[in-house]
């Protein structure tokens, strides 16, 4: 029987799997679970089958979108500090699977009996792309799919968030496009939180945010020097500019 030949990961999919790589090597760092899908096709431009999805019609499929999405059917970590290791206690997790498998599945169910149709009508336009199964914090991140945007929008669910003085809802808007999500889902690791570094919303001095705050300080002072082969100094910035 002959078989084809395994094509080499792009560019954002090697660093998922550095990412990876590196949780699994790293003696502070314990991962609770992991798991390496298999790469598939790469698309260029709208995969095929969109075209005879009616509901579809009028989305748009950058190929910015298409050529930086990595083609993993799922690669997932979930993983924590060592209480013995002396480090600050931090933990992570993310959850990716193949982007065009994942913006068909159904919405997340986020709605309530307090929801307005605005929000319900909200919810039913998002898909998720990484979430936090295995720790059940409740928080996903998930792209808005709309007619005629590009590039979709990416959102922030964290069900603890109205637990905060002043909020009365549960998501925020990220400043990323999912290329840049999948590349800072790589720096970061997943540390819990690492997704209110991209929006100004969340004022992450206040005392209600002092869990977020403590993890993604705790992530600046160890990931830089477990993890030299990436620049921490951006997230620093936006850490210090969210204070």
């Amino acid at each position: 029987m002959m078989h084809l030949p395994v094509r080499a990961p792009t560019d954002i999919e090697a660093k998922l799997f550095q990412a990876q790589q590196e949780l699994l090597d790293c003696p502070v760092l314990a991962v609770d679970h992991s798991v390496t899908g298999k790469l598939s096709e790469i698309f260029e431009e709208t995969p095929v089958i969109f075209s005879y999805l009616p509901e579809w019609e009028g989305v748009t499929f950058s190929h910015d979108l298409c050529v930086r999405s990595p083609r993993i059917t799922e690669i997932r970590n979930c993983w924590h500090s060592e209480p013995a290791a002396g480090v600050p206690e931090i933990s992570g997790e993310f959850r990716v699977t193949d982007l065009f498998t994942a913006v068909r599945k159904r919405p997340p169910n986020l709605a309530w009996s307090g929801s307005s149709d605005a929000e319900r009508a909200f919810f039913t336009e998002l898909r998720v792309i990484d979430d936090t199964p295995l720790a059940a914090t409740g928080q996903l991140a998930a792209v808005r799919v709309q007619k005629q945007t590009d590039p979709w929008e990416l959102w922030y669910y964290d069900m603890e968030l109205t637990s905060a003085e002043g909020w009365t809802r549960q998501y925020v808007k990220l400043d990323l496009t999912y290329p840049e999500y999948m590349e800072q889902l790589a720096v970061t690791k997943g540390t819990l939180g690492w997704q209110y570094l991209f929006t100004d919303e969340v004022p992450l001095g206040h005392p209600d945010f002092k869990d977020v705050k403590d993890q993604l300080t705790a992530m600046l002072d160890l990931f830089p020097r477990l993890f030299p082969a990436w620049s921490y100094a951006d997230l620093a910035s936006r850490l210090e500019a969210r204070l």
